[in-house]
């Protein structure tokens, strides 16, 4: 969260700040300023986290992985902003989203046997290497894809389903 109020000190403190003059129309949405959602969000994801544990009493549950692939799909959007339209990439920006990535994986870890975070790893890791081919936005925009495909193919279709109805003789 400390970040995230830091990058918006960043944003307001400064009325020469590049991202804000050069790229204004990218610097917001529908005139939400990007550095409002962090402050948001931040602390909304350790409301749930805080709620979901029973204040530190109980494991992780798997719900908050929802809201934080939700995060991870906001990320993508903001790495196309960073990557393709700005062509600069900031410590801070980049540390707000690995944040995300982190508390994701924090989620997988504590439920590694369940089967929706096998695929959701697989696929993530399977589409970063096929984002290597479209370089750094491929990476994140076929990682995040390939993670959500992952989770939601194993939950639809648990361990031992097959992909093709058997063959009647």
């Amino acid at each position: 969260m400390g970040l995230a109020f830091y990058h918006a000190w960043l944003e307001h403190a400064f009325t020469t700040n590049i991202f804000e003059v050069t790229y204004a129309p990218y610097a917001s949405f529908y005139g939400v300023p990007y550095w409002l959602f962090g402050v948001t969000w931040f602390p909304l994801v350790l409301l749930v986290g805080v709620w979901s544990t029973k204040f530190g009493r109980v494991e992780l549950r798997k719900e908050p992985m929802i809201l934080l692939t939700l995060g991870n799909l906001v990320t993508v959007y903001f790495w196309y902003l960073d990557i393709i339209v700005v062509k600069a990439l900031t410590l801070v920006y980049v540390s707000l989203y690995a944040i995300n990535y982190i508390l994701t994986a924090l989620v997988v870890l504590q439920h590694r046997g369940s089967d929706i975070m096998h695929g959701y790893v697989y696929g993530t890791v399977t589409g970063m290497i096929v984002g290597l081919f479209f370089g750094p936005y491929g990476v994140a925009v076929c990682g995040v894809g390939g993670g959500i495909f992952g989770a939601v193919r194993n939950y639809v279709m648990p361990k031992g389903t097959a992909l093709m109805p058997a063959e009647t003789t």
